[in-house]
């Protein structure tokens, strides 16, 4: 990503042809309507173009990188509870999902900061429990095993039991 920073169009096409099947394979998982997930597809790489001054090198890329993947869909479904806020509540149910995007993806907020979760430990229950993402598909995004996603996301529960009962104690 510095190299593209700095204008290396090469390096561009090496991160587009590492993640293109990651982001796509999320954005279908979540949408399932190809045309949809074409232009969101397309949205999601123009966002990291015109961005990518604002990137950070001292950061991990695949995060920034879903944190973009991320905000296209939720304009997309922005974009479709406008567009279908005059149609009866019946026709809705189809797209209930798509009307509770937001709120499935609060749960990083709803995390307490003081609960004692690292970095990858909040990132593997936001992933899990906010995107409904597989031991596997975590294990891709924070480049680690599976096993070791499972022992992130059991020790992130077990951290938010034990700050729960504390909390029901003070």
């Amino acid at each position: 990503m510095v190299l593209y920073q700095r204008g290396d169009i090469e390096a561009f096409n090496c991160l587009y042809d590492k993640y293109k099947s990651l982001v796509y394979g999320y954005l279908y998982k979540r949408v399932n309507n190809r045309t949809d997930v074409d232009e969101i597809f397309q949205d999601v790489f123009l966002r990291l173009h015109k961005s990518r001054s604002r990137y950070k090198s001292e950061f991990p890329f695949k995060p920034w990188l879903f944190a973009v993947q991320r905000n296209s869909l939720i304009d997309y479904f922005r974009k479709k509870r406008k567009e279908y806020n005059d149609v009866p509540l019946d026709s809705l149910e189809m797209y209930s999902s798509a009307l509770q995007f937001e709120d499935k993806h609060s749960i990083d907020g709803l995390l307490p900061k003081d609960a004692g979760l690292n970095k990858n430990q909040r990132q593997a229950i936001v992933l899990r429990y906010g995107e409904d993402f597989s031991f596997e598909e975590i294990a891709r995004m924070l480049e680690t095993s599976s096993s070791n996603a499972r022992q992130l996301v059991s020790r992130a529960l077990k951290r938010l039991r034990k700050f729960t009962k504390l909390e029901d104690m003070i």
